[in-house]
């Protein structure tokens, strides 16, 4: 192996980590100001939570067409590389947006009514309260973001639309090329330079935001949190800016941050108006530029997919597809729960195995489908047990990390007082981790049936080069995979719209419903 293929490695992974780094800050801009308006206004949380729960639904590869000529129709040699962030942007934002909107849902009461009696206004109280409140959060769910961005980052970079095939150059391509080559040596030595990566990132950027966002809980007592090393990096660097904010010279130029405040809080007393002037320029703007040819045309293209589907199809591959995520969620619940609760405990014994979850959770599982086929082939299990792997892998760390987050955020002197009262074991299970895990359970629920739905289209059939993975009874992502393989346009609307009205069902109907039942009963 020659230095060239070493430095071909790296630098897809540069190529790769560039991508994933723009798709979590767009993510996290838009968690921001969709989570806020969702949590503190109740008209938009009608029209936000149900939005976002389709979205999450929709699994990303079916928006591989429609991101693709819309991209590229601006730019063909850009356009790929936006459609790839765009795709990754959806991978990773949707457990991000419910957890600052849970966050910001859980902020005591007194707190709320200090900040009116104090009439702090909108820009105050995002400033100084919601994005701190949701801070920890953000960063517990930051790691289960990246995981799912790297999960997806093979299919960003390897585009197959019918006879048009997109490949980007990254590591998801290079590796797919790689083993799909036979260079066994060189495959691993990809394998093993993207898990130094992976640890690299958590051990500079993840643990150490997770560890300074213990400073925003909501706590009767101080708690000493150790300063994490960037902290220290740019401590030089903000004492002149410091120093310059406080000059009197510099007070003029806020007038222009009391205007915007102004104007800020002149919205949000007439937001009614301003709502529904929103919504009829968004309806003139879709007149303006959408055709009444496209949209005939479009509902043509519906209307023929789903008759095609016909009625019986669609739920007997629904219903297998089900089968598997409930699998899995059920195996999620069975270990994420008692680990959470371990590691809560054992702060060594957390030290240890956080990093070791992390670098497993953001280590990309679909470079692995090879190794697992070979391993099922092999072991002569059905092909079912691999996608039940594959899915696992995919979704499981998204109810680790948010049950871990909601642990950290439980105020020290509730964990006092049973310590003083010498309750232990199930009693304490029951009395104390379990109301305080709840809400953050519900939510880890909705995120892992909604991943697990995503993952479908790549653990129930995958096409990486000459390699085909296929499972052996039918699934809702195993027709949708088809249909963006062969570029079946119809079939694949058809197949999208059956899943995510199915799976925004079941959240309007289960789990919205127990998630408000947690939050009355906790609030």
């Amino acid at each position: 192996m020659d230095l060239a293929m070493i430095f071909t490695i790296l630098s897809a992974i540069g190529y790769s980590w560039l991508r994933m780094t723009v798709g979590l800050s767009i993510s996290l801009l838009f968690s921001f100001a969709v989570g806020i308006a969702a949590a503190t206004s109740r008209t938009l949380e009608k029209i936000i939570i149900p939005v976002l729960d389709i979205l999450q639904s929709i699994p990303i590869l079916s928006f591989f067409p429609i991101a693709l000529y819309a991209f590229i129709s601006l730019h063909p040699v850009i356009g790929p590389e936006l459609a790839a962030v765009f795709l990754i942007f959806t991978s990773q934002v949707w457990n991000i947006s419910f957890g600052v909107y849970e966050a910001i849902k859980f902020i005591p009461t007194e707190t709320l009514e200090v900040t009116n009696f104090l009439r702090f206004s909108i820009v105050d109280k995002i400033q100084h309260l919601y994005i701190r409140a949701s801070f920890p959060k953000v960063a517990a769910n930051l790691p289960s973001s990246w995981a799912n961005g790297l999960y997806f980052l093979v299919a960003c970079e390897i585009i197959t639309i019918g006879e048009a095939e997109y490949r980007l150059y990254g590591i998801g391509s290079i590796t797919t090329q790689l083993i799909a080559s036979g260079m066994v040596l060189e495959s691993v030595l990809a394998l093993c330079l993207v898990m130094f990566f992976v640890v690299l990132m958590n051990l500079l950027v993840f643990i150490p935001m997770i560890r300074i966002s213990m400073k925003y809980r909501f706590e009767a007592y101080a708690v000493e949190v150790p300063h994490a090393w960037f902290e220290r990096v740019i401590k030089p660097f903000t004492i002149p800016i410091k120093m310059i904010a406080h000059k009197p010279r510099f007070a003029e130029h806020w007038k222009i941050g009391l205007g915007l405040r102004s104007f800020i809080s002149l919205i949000t007393r007439h937001r009614r108006y301003v709502e529904t002037l929103i919504l009829l320029t968004i309806l003139a703007i879709l007149m303006l530029t959408v055709r009444c040819e496209d949209v005939i045309k479009f509902s043509h293209l519906v209307f023929n997919g789903l008759s095609r589907l016909g009625y019986i199809e669609p739920l007997i591959m629904l219903g297998y597809s089900l089968a598997r995520v409930s699998t899995v969620t059920l195996i999620t619940l069975g270990w994420t729960i008692p680990v959470s609760i371990i590691l809560y405990e054992n702060k060594t014994l957390e030290k240890i195995l956080t990093p070791i979850f992390q670098a497993i959770a953001s280590f990309p599982a679909t470079l692995l489908i090879p190794f697992i086929m070979d391993f099922n082939v092999k072991i002569g299990l059905m092909k079912e047990f691999g996608a039940l792997i594959i899915i696992l892998l995919g979704t499981t760390w998204y109810m680790l990390f948010s049950l871990r987050g909601a642990l950290s955020l439980m105020p020290s002197e509730e964990e006092e007082l049973f310590k003083l009262l010498r309750i232990r074991g199930l009693k304490k299970l029951w009395h104390l981790y379990l109301p305080r895990m709840t809400p953050s359970m519900i939510t880890g629920c909705i995120i892992t049936v909604g991943g697990g739905w995503n993952t479908l289209v790549i653990a129930e059939r995958t096409v990486l080069d000459h390699l085909v993975w296929e499972v052996e009874n039918p699934g809702i992502g195993k027709t949708m995979n088809v249909a963006t393989s062969t570029g079946d346009i119809q079939l694949l609307v058809a197949t999208t719209i059956w899943m995510a009205l199915f799976i925004v069902l079941i959240n309007r109907l289960v789990w919205r419903r127990i998630y408000e039942i947690a939050v009355r009963r906790i609030v």
